[in-house]
């Protein structure tokens, strides 16, 4: 599946900020969808954000989720996170799960991943990947 980062991968961080309210994140949206950028999510970001929204967010959750654009860790995506944490913990760096799997998600799909985690900076300068923080 290639995009040709035309559209963003959101981590479990950004979705909450918008959840929440926050600016930044809100205002993200909106000029992804004035620039015609698609909004991903992995299944990932989905069981994460689902298991520790506030009741009153669940179904603004369900609305996002339920859309058309979300990817599913497939094999190639797996390989890829394993890969990915393989080679950072000969860097010294541990990577959780979750997270190698939204980058995984994110180069597998060329897309633009957003998130907040200071964790991801390696990705532009190890992978090549373009990461938006907000």
């Amino acid at each position: 599946m290639t995009h040709n980062n035309s559209g963003y991968l959101f981590d479990s961080n950004i979705v909450i900020a918008i959840l929440d309210n926050d600016h930044s994140a809100v205002d993200l949206v909106r000029q992804a969808q004035n620039e015609k950028r698609r909004i991903f999510f992995s299944t990932i970001t989905e069981c994460e954000v689902l298991s520790g929204i506030k009741h009153n967010q669940f179904l603004v959750a369900e609305r996002m989720f339920s859309s058309k654009h979300m990817i599913h860790v497939d094999s190639a995506i797996a390989r890829k996170a394993a890969s990915i944490q393989s080679e950072q913990r000969s860097n010294g760096r541990k990577i959780k799960t979750p997270d190698a799997l939204i980058i995984a998600t994110a180069f597998t799909a060329n897309l633009i991943l957003v998130s907040r985690d200071a964790d991801m900076n390696f990705v532009t300068n190890e992978y090549g990947m373009t990461l938006l923080k907000i």
